[in-house]
């Protein structure tokens, strides 16, 4: 893996913690906050606020990682605060406690930090094949999220403090995040680089015993951040393409949150299937995904990812036709059962996967450069839960033939949208076009 072996693998790590961390807190959840006399509208709040944290946290720990650097403090902060955070949703005393500790969850920001890093180190070649690596170690850790989620809940009493089935998650993701903070104690000091505006000061800093090929090559990148910023050319992040991308991120996320969190309870209160059902049904399409994600790591080496990221527009719109039919033929349950459950797979093996996040980043870290590299992450991560937050409210009022029907054309149009401005930019995105 090179140079960027120690980042990538320890993203990697992270990505299959954030993969397990929502099936190890998600089952529980409404027993908690039912225990505590809260309503189904506040279990939403305590979801929703994770969504909102990372909203805000992304952009900003992404600015200030690239205008201060320190990027190793930065992120031994937000894994203390995510410590902390996991511990307070714990407090069973009040449910704000747990609301507040999702809030923080998603205020501590490291993931920025680590996909920043990650588009510093990595070469434009391998950039777009390690950004499919996260998202596929993220799906297999879903994969085992569900089985790692029914043996961790206990019941123990700690100085009258009751730790049961509802609680007891908090403490164990606690335990494993302070766990990942020690170890990224120990990290190599070469696991972390500074970005573009602080690269100039490194360079004066360099041991004369490196080598002087390395010094010319690092000091020609710093003139081109340099010169570039100092023209009165705009800013590449006021970019068309940059908006392009995040828009594109945003609906492909919405398509995504719409078959993750519409489908179960289309597949509970519209086609009547068992909670068992349901869960061999992810466990079907997580394991398509992952299938595909490794598919398009291997390809994403001999591809051009501009072509990939069409592909993953292209499977979208597949879906939104799928979820269509089955909006179409809304009454038919009865009549046609079999083959609406087998639509719902399908439909759900094609939307769920986020394709385009991947390679979205990818593309982004190339056009916006190393100056702005943390920052642009975290706006791309901000980008994805603003989308899962909105999905999840406007979904939810889609329960009948009309109002599905409505849902689906709404994403038909935005799909054709993004799908357009690509076409019309597609020669464009690539780096220093």
């Amino acid at each position: 893996m090179g140079k960027h072996r120690w980042i990538t693998n320890f993203t990697a790590l992270r990505f299959f913690l954030g993969g397990i961390e929502i099936y190890i807190i998600a089952p529980t959840a409404w027993y908690y906050i039912r225990s505590m006399g809260q309503t189904k509208f506040f279990l939403a709040l305590v979801f929703t606020a994770y969504n909102v944290g990372a909203i805000i946290a992304g952009p900003l720990f992404g600015f200030i990682t690239d205008r201060f650097g320190n990027p190793r403090f930065m992120f031994i902060c937000c894994c203390a605060m995510k410590v902390l955070a996991s511990m307070m949703y714990s407090v069973n005393i009040s449910a704000y406690f747990p609301l507040f500790g999702r809030l923080m969850t998603g205020l501590s920001g490291d993931i920025a930090i680590l996909l920043g890093q990650v588009a510093l180190q990595t070469d434009e070649e391998s950039r777009g094949a390690n950004f499919v690596f996260l998202e596929g170690v993220y799906c297999l850790g879903s994969v085992f999220g569900p089985g790692i989620g029914s043996f961790i809940s206990f019941s123990v009493n700690i100085f009258g403090w009751e730790i049961d089935d509802g609680n007891s998650p908090g403490i164990v993701l606690a335990i494993i995040y302070l766990v990942f903070l020690i170890a990224s104690l120990f990290l190599p000091k070469e696991t972390w680089v500074e970005n573009g505006n602080r690269s100039k000061e490194s360079t004066s800093t360099m041991s004369d015993r490196e080598d002087e090929k390395e010094l010319i090559n690092h000091q020609d990148r710093d003139r081109n951040v340099i010169d570039y910023s100092s023209d009165n050319k705009p800013s590449v992040l006021l970019e068309s393409r940059i908006f392009c991308l995040f828009f594109l991120i945003f609906t492909s996320e919405i398509f995504s949150s719409t078959a993750t969190f519409y489908a179960p309870i289309l597949a509970l209160d519209h086609f009547h299937l068992q909670v068992i059902h349901v869960k061999l049904l992810f466990l079907n399409c997580t394991l398509f995904t992952l299938l595909l994600f490794i598919c398009l790591h291997i390809a994403s080496k001999y591809i051009d990812e501009r072509k990939l990221f069409a592909l993953a527009l292209l499977l979208e719109i597949i879906a939104i036709s799928f979820l269509t039919s089955l909006a179409i033929s809304w009454n038919q349950v009865g009549l046609t059962s079999n083959v609406q459950y087998y639509i719902l797979l399908i439909y759900v093996c094609l939307g769920m996967p986020y394709f385009a996040n991947p390679f979205g980043n990818s593309i982004l870290s190339k056009i916006a450069g190393p100056k702005n590299a943390t920052f642009v992450q975290g706006l791309s991560l901000a980008t994805v839960h603003s989308a899962i937050a909105i999905c999840r409210v406007v979904v939810s009022f889609a329960f009948t033939k009309t109002s599905l029907i409505c849902y689906c054309f709404g994403m038909v149009m935005l799909w054709l949208a993004g799908a357009i401005w690509y076409v019309v930019l597609y020669k464009r995105m690539a780096p220093n076009v």
